[in-house]
């Protein structure tokens, strides 16, 4: 009776059973661990794609000041090239490109040494351009003022863009002590050094930025020690860098400051040592909500230092919140956890009336779910989302079947899911090649132990990879292999670009042929099995195909160029070798000709292929070539030999009027030396100013006055002595010399005849003659006026002299800079007028002012002809509103017959030869000359 009125109160007390309860902590509990391990797992993912990140951001702003120290590098490069004596044109000309490249360069310039006893001078110099120029430094409160006196200053010579950097010019950086730092320790190290942040002197002084600098040194200075290098100093290339806009630039465009997840802040150091922020993005992180720092989403932060030319800097990244999206999988393990373990407990309450058996099979049950939904599930997603292929093979069956493969196995294969299921392991590597990898991995499944072997595989739709292949055995609890883990990693891509890198180490990227390496390992093989045979080496150069560039462009170039290469090789024999050795310039390998004249019959056969018309893109072209050979053993023992004397063979070719072979003799390598030894010396002609200007003087027929002088050039080389202009002009055209000679002429000239304008001898015109590579110069107008501004002289006073072959090369190329000239007020003349194409139709529309008539016209008016050539180009001339000289002119007849047919004006040595400046000017100061005759 006790027992039955105690039942109730009993399960009153026991409403909820001990396995219910233990049911909802166990599963709560599993609920807990397992939303731990992911949550770590997802944060350590966050951590890891957030470190890869910031790296990414900091090689963008490491790359960005890398370009600027380049920049730099580069200008620096070419003051070194020319020994400090680079033009302020020449400055313009380089460092514009890289300003309007590079929007955080604030300017690029050429910092000057000067001297307390140099500075009037040096600022007397700079007004004639820059009027109100003096040298300056910063005062009290950032502006700038006129420097004080100082033993030494270091001003701003050339500055890039001049826009927002007039100020800057003249300013001495040595009056700041921070740059002045930066500048000594420039010097004594001889690299490129970088300023700590400071406040730059563009604009109103607030912008913080930094300076890179590195020194020029004087021209053959020794630089071993500090001392030798501060004494050689002259002067300190730069760039001004806007800190903030290059690193916000730089990760603008790399498409960086997109993501929000992260808040930017790069640093920098004061020359106090102070650490100063010069860009932030996108600013401080938000304050973070308790959910979510319970959800571990807290930011955190990454600090990567980087150095810019000895200076440090640190980019910090902080991570911002993670929102919930990124934790989904955590979540949803921890809902359905909880909801399972409800579920669970709810289950185990309504059996716990049944017997203990049940009760213990539920409990089992229950550890067995804990088992499967944590270790189990965990390993098996893990080994699916891996991103290398991963197979599990049985070890106790014949052949190795595999019992498993992951996805990533499936798809590398092109296989579908389990259908790799029971194929052997070896049908996945290829069997019609013999792979050495294939009997280590054999023997390694043999001894059941680790193995690595690089294999080759063939996928399903016949694809082949090449992979790295690692085994290992899993064993079980009684040591014996039961599986092998098998886990691939494909290398192709790598292993074709290895192959693509070996190739192109020996043949030509463009054409397929041998490059270079290759042609020299070819002429060695090929004299080592000579056995006496002749080895002929071939230099073929194809003829004026610069033009094909010029005028059709690069791209269309490169196409004839391939289609020549397939006429060279088509044209030899398998024996021989072609290979393109630079530009247009191939080399031939030829075996088995025992005489030059079956070396000659086989290279013909060679050109006549080249000669044949070619189709371009709808352009049909026809090419010459020139040759030159040279044999082994008679002309060279060594490949390098045998290749130098064939180029040297080539050249005279190209000298004696091209689409020509010519054999090598040893006369055209003392010609090739000495021609390379005076190409050598008019290089540095200029620096060393050797050249000097003749003047022959222009006398009006009228009045018999010198109205004006031509200019010409003259060299007096210490070695070789006075150089003829016809035996180095054109070799200054050939290497593009002429432009800045041509530049120097101009200069000089224009200088000279402005100083005997200014010592009262009168309104004269100076004549100087332009080449054509200086006419095709896009930079010629700008060059005119500036020499104009620089020496004062008035532009009606300059005459420059333009051939009829230079003009009618492009036409109206030609029109469009003399008009442009002509706007100027420069004068213009036509010389050797008559020797050149003369075309009326294009006379003219040429804006030219004067003729000159040739002397070989002047020298033939002793026969009725050339008399009667001469009255009509006078007389054509005044009909189009021109003026008329006459050059050669040499005897009284001449004179007197160019006075009837109203010549306006007469040059040569009737009234005086070209002579030097001092003996011109006491010609000048007479006003009126008296005709001496050449021949009494």
């Amino acid at each position: 009776m006790n027992r039955l009125l105690a039942h109730p109160l009993t399960q009153r007390r026991r409403l909820v059973s001990r396995a219910a309860v233990a049911t909802l902590l166990a599963g709560l509990a599993l609920t807990a661990t397992l939303f731990g391990v992911a949550r770590e797992l997802e944060a350590e993912n966050a951590r890891a794609d957030f470190g890869q990140r910031t790296a990414v951001r900091t090689a963008a702003v490491t790359r960005a000041f890398a370009d600027a120290v380049h920049d730099m590098r580069a200008l620096n490069l070419l003051f070194t090239a020319s020994g400090g004596a680079v033009s302020r044109e020449a400055f313009d000309a380089f460092a514009q490109p890289l300003a309007a490249g590079d929007g955080y360069l604030k300017a690029l310039e050429y910092q000057r040494f000067v001297s307390r006893a140099e500075r009037p001078a040096f600022e007397a110099a700079r007004r004639r351009f820059w009027p109100g120029f003096t040298i300056t430094e910063r005062g009290p409160r950032g502006e700038l003022l006129p420097a004080r006196p100082r033993e030494r200053y270091l001003v701003n010579d050339y500055v890039v863009p001049i826009a927002g950097n007039a100020g800057v010019f003249g300013y001495d950086v040595l009056s700041d002590p921070v740059e002045r730092a930066t500048i000594e320790r420039a010097i004594d190290s001889g690299e490129a050094t970088a300023s700590p942040v400071l406040r730059l002197v563009q604009g109103d002084g607030s912008l913080r930025g930094m300076v890179v600098a590195m020194p020029v040194y004087r021209t053959g200075a020794d630089l071993a020690s500090v001392a030798a290098r501060r004494t050689a100093a002259l002067g300190i290339t730069a760039v001004v860098i806007d800190t903030g806009l290059l690193v916000g630039g730089s990760l603008y465009a790399g498409r960086l400051l997109s993501d929000s997840d992260a808040a930017l802040t790069v640093y920098g150091h004061t020359a106090r040592g102070d650490r100063v922020a010069v860009f932030s993005h996108p600013g401080a992180p938000p304050l973070q909500e308790p959910w979510e720092r319970w959800l571990g989403g807290g930011p955190s932060a990454l600090t990567r230092g980087f150095t810019v030319a000895g200076t440090r800097w640190e980019l910090t990244a902080v991570r911002l919140a993670r929102g919930v999206d990124s934790q989904v999988g955590s979540l949803s393990i921890l809902g359905y956890g909880c909801v399972l373990s409800v579920a669970a407990a709810v289950l185990v309450q309504q059996r716990s009336a049944r017997t203990r058996r049940i009760e213990s099979l539920v409990e089992r049950r229950t550890a067995d779910l804990a088992l499967t939904t944590g270790a189990l599930r965990l390993h098996q997603r893990a080994i699916e989302a891996a991103a290398n292929p991963i197979l599990l093979i049985n070890a106790t069956r014949h052949g190795y079947p595999i019992d498993y493969a992951n996805p990533a196995c499936e798809r590398t294969l092109g296989y579908g899911p389990g259908e790799l299921v029971g194929k052997p392991l070896a049908s996945l590597a290829r069997q019609d090649v013999d792979e050495p990898g294939l009997e280590e991995l054999r023997q390694a499944l043999y001894e059941c132990r680790k193995g690595h072997a690089l294999v080759r595989q063939a996928t399903r739709d016949g694809r082949e990879l090449v992979s790295e292949v690692y085994i290992a055995p899993v064993k079980d609890a009684g040591g014996k292999t039961e599986h092998f883990v098998v886990t691939t990693y494909d290398v192709t891509v790598a292993k074709r670009y290895e192959a693509e890198l070996a190739h192109r180490a020996r043949y030509d990227t463009l054409t397929g042929l041998a490059n270079r390496a290759l042609l020299a390992d070819r002429i060695e093989r090929a004299i080592a099995s000579a056995n006496g045979t002749p080895v002929w080496a071939v230099a073929l150069d194809i003829d004026h195909f610069k033009l094909v560039n010029d005028t059709l462009g690069r791209r269309l170039g490169d196409e004839a160029l391939r289609a020549l290469a397939a006429r060279i090789a088509g044209a030899i024999r398998q024996a021989d070798t072609a290979a393109r050795s630079g530009g247009d310039d191939f080399m031939l390998v030829l075996t088995d000709c025992r005489d030059e004249r079956q070396a000659a019959a086989r290279l013909q056969a060679v050109r006549e292929a080249l000669a044949e018309p070619l189709d371009v893109d709808g352009h049909t072209l026809v090419f010459g070539s020139s040759a030159g050979v040279a044999g082994y053993p008679a002309d060279g023992l060594d490949p390098e030999t045998l290749v130098k004397h064939a180029e040297v063979a080539m050249y005279r070719a190209k000298q004696t009027g091209r689409n020509a072979v010519q054999f090598y003799a040893p006369h055209m390598n003392a010609h090739a030396i000495d021609r390379l030894a005076l190409e050598g010396a008019l290089r540095s002609a200029l620096r060393e100013d050797q050249f000097e200007l003749y003047f022959q003087p222009q006398v009006e027929l009228g009045s018999g006055c010198v109205v004006g002088t031509e200019a010409l050039i003259r060299w007096r080389h210490p070695h070789f002595g006075t150089v003829r202009p016809e035996r180095f002009i054109a070799l200054a055209e050939e290497t593009g010399l002429i432009v800045p000679i041509g530049a120097w002429v101009l200069r000089a000239a224009c200088r000279q005849n402005r100083d005997w304008q200014r010592a009262g001898l009168g309104n004269l015109r100076i004549g100087v003659n332009l080449s054509a590579r200086q006419f095709s110069e896009p930079d010629l107008v700008q060059t005119v006026r500036t020499v104009l501004d620089e020496t004062g002289l008035k532009a009606d006073s300059l005459e420059i002299e333009l051939t009829e072959s230079m003009m009618m090369a492009d036409v109206e190329a030609a029109i469009d800079t003399m008009r442009c000239l002509k706007a100027m007020g420069v004068k213009l003349s036509i010389d050797d007028f008559g020797t050149g194409y003369s075309s009326l139709a294009y006379l003219k529309r040429f804006p030219v002012d004067v003729l000159k008539i040739d002397r070989s016209f002047v020298r033939d008016m002793v026969s009725p002809d050339g008399a009667a050539m001469v009255d009509a180009i006078i007389s054509l001339a005044h009909g189009l509103r021109m003026q008329v000289i006459a050059e050669g002119v040499e005897t009284i007849e001449q004179l007197d017959n160019l006075r009837a047919y109203g010549c306006d004006e007469v040059q040569g040595h009737i009234y005086g030869r070209p002579e030097p400046v001092q003996t011109v000017e006491a010609l000048l100061r007479k006003g009126r000359v008296e005709p001496t005759p050449v021949h009494a």
